[in-house]
């Protein structure tokens, strides 16, 4: 764990689309436009070369991407043609199951996002982001009234630093800069603070870094058939508005396909389904990587198109305020909620909520929505 380092190099280089000619989705015109304007000599050129450089990575890519999800020669010949003439990479074509160039005129590549989010959101690639780090999103949440797990006891280095007495609970273990559900663990039950702090090894065993240990959220009844022995969550995604409001732009529900998954994360197998903002009502599902469509669950046999999320539009409200009152600091956040028995709860906050889930799951860009409209808004205003 700890701060990734890799990660960030291979954002610092902002791709431009094209080798001359910016080649992207009509609401990122004007972006593409004073990108292009604003270069000198030496950037120009060095993007032309490293354009030409993807144009002839292309093919190559369109033969692993076949490979890994098993797809025919016919899709390999199409899905470079396409990814040589709008400047797509091939994994994006297979995943966002596009079958024509122009179906990807609305659709945020997924090489773009990063560069997007560094110039509105540049919070969120700072070492002290509060979105981050799972101790300091707990800490706002407190102090702003939120809805959000406890935290019963922080690790690091080994050291227990128990705050709340479990009282019986069933607690889970994070890693407190985790992403993607990694590292995550199950404790059980302790009677009290007590036993948590004798039972140290048992926390996270030899795994290093900072750990916050959590009561497990129960998800709400009418979710049982979804949850296995994961908690579902629905990734809420709110922009700030014209007006400087948050506003819900993108709602995407997640749940894990087998039931040995402890976390409902694509990495972990879990299925997508897009959710209709205005009602809550989920649509096909698929997986994240690759497989089939569910309109049901495949392993309990629960309906999930055509299901309504309990609790949709106190989630939708406990997610704008959550923007406005605690974290107005950010531009863009993806928020991770859980509907529970007693309402929905924030779980985490994500400064960097990424554009292959939404775009999946929904089967249509988020250039088509407010969140393309908002973008491109936040993006005219920084220079």
């Amino acid at each position: 764990m700890g701060y990734d380092r890799l990660y960030f190099l291979k954002k610092a280089y902002a791709l431009y689309p094209g080798v001359v000619r910016p080649v992207s989705g009509g609401f990122l015109a004007a972006h593409y436009r004073r990108r292009r304007e604003e270069r000198g000599a030496l950037r120009a050129a060095l993007d032309a070369a490293v354009g030409l450089g993807f144009l002839a990575w292309v093919p190559w890519r369109a033969r692993q991407v076949q490979r890994k999800f098993g797809l025919d020669e016919a899709w390999r010949r199409r899905a470079a043609a396409i990814a040589r003439q709008r400047f797509a990479d091939p994994n994006d074509i297979a995943l966002f199951r596009i079958e024509t160039a122009e179906a990807l005129d609305g659709y945020i590549r997924r090489f773009e996002d990063a560069a997007f989010n560094k110039r509105i959101n540049p919070r969120g690639w700072t070492k002290d982001c509060a979105l981050a780090d799972k101790r300091r999103f707990a800490e706002r949440c407190a102090a702003s009234g939120l809805p959000h797990p406890e935290t019963v006891a922080t690790v690091e280095n080994g050291v227990v630093a128990v705050t709340l007495d479990p009282a019986g609970r069933e607690l889970v273990a994070k890693p407190a800069d985790g992403e993607g559900g990694e590292g995550v663990r199950m404790l059980g039950r302790f009677a009290d603070a007590a036993e948590l702090a004798a039972r140290r090894p048992d926390l996270v065993g030899a795994a290093r870094g900072a750990f916050v240990v959590q009561p497990r959220v129960v998800p709400h009844p009418a979710l049982d058939g979804l949850a296995l022995s994961a908690l579902p969550t629905v990734r809420i995604v709110t922009i700030v508005d014209e007006k400087g409001a948050p506003e819900v732009v993108s709602a995407t529900f997640r749940c894990p396909s087998a039931p040995e998954a402890v976390v409902d994360n694509m990495k972990a197998g879990g299925l997508l389904a897009p959710v209709d903002i205005e009602t809550g009502t989920l649509g096909l599902a698929c997986k994240g990587y690759g497989g089939g469509d569910y309109a049901a669950h495949p392993v309990t046999g629960a309906t999930i198109t055509g299901c309504v999320l309990p609790g949709w539009p106190e989630a939708k409200d406990l997610a704008v305020r959550a923007h406005a009152t605690g974290f107005a600091d950010y531009a863009l956040i993806g928020w991770d909620v859980a509907l529970t028995p007693d309402g929905p709860i924030l779980v985490e906050g994500n400064g960097k909520p990424g554009v292959l889930m939404p775009q999946r799951a929904a089967r249509r860009g988020l250039g088509e929505g407010r969140y393309g409209a908002l973008l491109a808004h936040h993006l005219s205003r920084v220079l």
